[in-house]
Formats: structure tokens, C-alpha cells, sequence
């Protein structure tokens, strides 16, 4: 799971950092936490990523707390979103964006664990992967972090979360089957399989993803896989 921390004061920023490394250390999960001093900074950071879960302070200058929200939550629903502030003031506001938790500062090892362990309670950790074989040696590769496949030749290529791609002979329907029917992969084209996490928006007869890629849907199955899309996003909301 990734995790962002969004404060102008970097004392707060490296405080709430380390006791997240640590509790994830703890609990064996794995956590990717990363720090931002402004919303601007954080708002521009969504542009090739995505974050699990976020820690936003409230009061900051330039672009507060709840104004960076507002933008997260134009782009997203799903990311579990906790506020933080010396004032417990911003209630209404805070849960009009559907906050997940509200922590005041200064915030304790026990409060922090207490919402971590809440979050891992509603969101299971998907460890479900693939094992790809390279040569004399297997790949593991996380279904979650698979962006999208796609064919050349003889060969799949699997695009991952991280910017990194593998590349194996396999066919589409081998791939599929070896994800054991995973519902958020969708092929929509001859050779061309995405994971329905990573849809940034369907326009027309085009699919974007976060990752910046454009995908072209199958002529004949444009509004099959478009309502198919709609399905999915609705029931993962």
C-alpha cells in the first residue's frame, strides 16, 4: 500500500512517517510512505501515481487542507483519507469529503495504530500474484501492481505501477487464466488486457489509464465494454 503525508511543517511530516514505517513494520504490511510539504506538491504528485491511504493536514498555506481534498476527490473515491489539525473545527468539512478518520495533533503511536489497523479491517491486503518465469529464474508480480498487458509477438508485455514493464511468452488467454479469473482485468482489444483499477477515463472508443497509455476498445464491443467498465467502478466504489 502506498501512503502519503501532506504537511507544511516537517516535523509533523517526519514524526507521522516513522511511526507508519514502524507500525507497518510491526504488522509485516507493506507500506511505501511518502512525504509532501504542500497540496500543490501533492496534487501535481497524483499525475503518474496513486496513494492507498493519505494523511492531510489541514491548516497550510497557499492551498489548505480541505481545498487539496476537494481536488483529491475529483480524481478519486477510493483512497482512505485521514485529516489532521491542533483544531477540531473542520468536522463538517472534513466528513463532506468522506474522511475516513480525523486525528489532532499531536498525534500518538497508539492513535496512529488504532486508524491503520481500522483501514487494514475495511481494505483486506490484496497479496493475490503471478509467478512469470525469466529464464532460469521466476518473477513474482503483484496483480495489484499490473497496469495492463499487452502483445508483441510471441510475448506479453506486463506493465506495472512502478514504471517497469516484463516481458514473457504467454498468450492473453494464459495470462487471464493465471490471474484465476480476477475481475479487474478486462480485455478490450485482440491483445490488449487492463487492470479497471488503473482507468484514469473512457472517452468514446478510447480507454486512458493512470499511466498515461490510450488504448483503443474493440470497434464491436464498444458499449459491451464500456457498461462493463461502468459495472465494475460502481461495485468498487
Amino acid at each position: 500500500m502506498r501512503v502519503a503525508v501532506i504537511d507544511d511543517e516537517s516535523i509533523f511530516r517526519m514524526q507521522l512517517k516513522k511511526m507508519v514505517e514502524k507500525l507497518a513494520e510491526s504488522k509485516e504490511i507493506p507500506l511505501e510512505v511518502e512525504e509532501f510539504s504542500s497540496g500543490p506538491d501533492f496534487i501535481a504528485g497524483l499525475s503518474d501515481r496513486r496513494y492507498d491511504i493519505v494523511f492531510m493536514d489541514i491548516f497550510m498555506p497557499d492551498m489548505d487542507g480541505i481545498e487539496t481534498a476537494r481536488k483529491l476527490r475529483e480524481l478519486t473515491e477510493r483512497t482512505f483519507l485521514i485529516f489532521m489539525t491542533a483544531s477540531e473545527g473542520h468536522y463538517p468539512d472534513a466528513f463532506s469529503l468522506h474522511a475516513f478518520d480525523y486525528v489532532t495533533k499531536p498525534f500518538t503511536l497508539e492513535r496512529i495504530e488504532q486508524v491503520l489497523t481500522e483501514i487494514i479491517q475495511h481494505s483486506p491486503m490484496d497479496e493475490s500474484f503471478i509467478k512469470i518465469a525469466i529464464g532460469q529464474v521466476s518473477e513474482k508480480i503483484y496483480l495489484k501492481d499490473i497496469i495492463s498487458v499487452t502483445t508483441d509477438g510471441h510475448y506479453l508485455e506486463i506493465n506495472k505501477d512502478d514504471g517497469t514493464a516484463t516481458r514473457a511468452r504467454l498468450t492473453s488467454g494464459e495470462f487471464l487464466e493465471m490471474t484465476g479469473g480476477d475481475k479487474r482485468f478486462l480485455m478490450i482489444n485482440r491483445g490488449i488486457i487492463i487492470n479497471m483499477d488503473f482507468i484514469d477515463r473512457v472517452d468514446g472508443g478510447d480507454i486512458y489509464m493512470d499511466d498515461k497509455a490510450i488504448f483503443p476498445i474493440s470497434a464491436r464491443k464498444v458499449s459491451d465494454i464500456t457498461q462493463q467498465i461502468k459495472n465494475y467502478q460502481f461495485s468498487n466504489r
